[in-house]
């Protein structure tokens, strides 16, 4: 691991029933199947502290973990302490390391928040998406919007960091409906607010009842209208616009989402779980079973891994930077590639420049509002 800053994520692929627009790999939630896992996990983080160590004989650094899933929240509250534990004593964890996890509202209960806060967790990812009984129906969610609200208030008491995830675009919703989701979270004052326009990814059930005429898809113009309201509501009441998708309070910023965006190293560990260590790609096999199997043989159970080309990383460093509102630094660029990023990219940021789409300020190249709502078509144009 390298380059100063890195994180750490760890796939908990389990769940108790599948929402109808999730395509991340998961499996039904077994109690001795968990357990199985999690001694997987401790097995594969013991393989890559080994592996890292004996490269240069110092424990790698860790300045931020995340427990991502699947539904995390279905650990027990020693589980996840031995995970923990494990980490602080095979890898370097930092001091001021962010620790997050993601919870739903039906799984979450005092006791649970209790135990990870005391294993170590300080931030939470609360998988709220929507505040209207009927949208968390139609998306099939496990919770009801008095649940939600009950469960915020609830972690509050034990985190004085934790974000809420919003699905916004959800076929049916009216731009009132949408503005009162927001108004409830503003009213909530949670530190950190994520918004996703609802994406009906292919075999998902949402995609069949698409396919069958259950339901038509909100249209480009609504969905536009919606982020922007959302811009306007949360800026004025106190939160910093710092990604495409990310609100903040000031001092709030996922730091473990930002290793992403700005092209920094990450690992992954866990079925299907993907890392980022320059100049390789890799990622696990998202097979529950395989990946035990060769973790029970002694073996990292990485799939595949490919090496980025000089060009291709340039590339993400750009497109990922850009997701950032502040941008892509051009001495940074210079710094790791020897490169100027306005001469190497000429022809594309004078398309995009004159299109509208991207701005040049200072050292730094950063997507415009119009940006913002067509960012897609600005990262295909760097795409190598």
């Amino acid at each position: 691991m390298n380059r100063n800053t890195s994180g750490l994520y760890l796939h908990i692929p389990f769940c108790q029933g599948k929402c109808r627009y999730c395509d991340f790999y998961s499996v039904n939630f077994d109690l001795e199947l968990v357990e199985e896992y999690v001694n997987c996990l401790k097995k594969e983080l013991i393989l890559y502290s080994s592996l890292f160590n004996n490269k240069d004989g110092r424990k790698p650094v860790l300045e931020t973990v995340f427990f991502g899933g699947g539904t995390p929240g279905l650990l027990t509250g020693s589980q996840l302490a031995e995970i923990l534990d494990l980490l602080s004593g095979e890898f370097n964890l930092a001091s001021n390391a962010e620790i997050s996890m993601e919870v739903n509202p039906s799984s979450m209960t005092e006791e649970k928040l209790q135990d990870y806060h005391s294993a170590g967790v300080n931030r939470l990812s609360i998988g709220v998406q929507s505040f209207n009984d009927r949208e968390l129906s139609f998306l099939g969610r496990r919770h009801d919007s008095r649940e939600a609200l009950e469960k915020i208030e609830l972690s509050a008491r034990y985190f004085d960091n934790y974000s809420i995830d919003l699905i916004y675009a959800i076929p049916g919703q009216g731009i009132a409906d949408w503005e009162r989701n927001l108004r409830q979270a503003v009213q909530l004052s949670p530190q950190h607010i994520s918004l996703y326009s609802l994406q009906i990814e292919e075999g998902t059930p949402l995609a069949k009842a698409l396919a069958a005429g259950e339901f038509k898809k909100t249209d480009d113009a609504l969905d536009a209208e919606m982020y922007l309201l959302a811009r306007q509501v949360l800026t004025t009441n106190g939160y910093e616009h710092y990604e495409i998708s990310n609100f903040a309070r000031k001092g709030y910023q996922s730091r473990h989402n930002r290793l992403y965006w700005e092209f920094k190293p990450y690992l992954g560990v866990g079925a299907a779980a993907h890392s980022f260590i320059p100049p390789e790609r890799f990622w696990n096999h998202a097979d529950l079973f395989l990946y035990m199997e060769k973790l029970g043989a002694g073996e990292l159970p990485v799939e595949e891994r490919i090496e980025l080309t000089w060009e291709e990383q340039m590339a993400e460093m750009v497109f990922m930077g850009l997701r950032l509102l502040e941008g892509v630094s051009l001495v940074e660029f210079y710094d790791l590639f020897n490169v100027d990023l306005t001469e190497y990219y000429a022809r594309e940021i004078e398309k995009l420049e004159s299109q509208g789409l991207i701005s040049l300020n200072d050292d730094r190249i950063c997507l415009t509002e119009r940006g913002l709502l067509l960012g897609n078509l600005v990262f295909m144009e760097f795409l190598p």
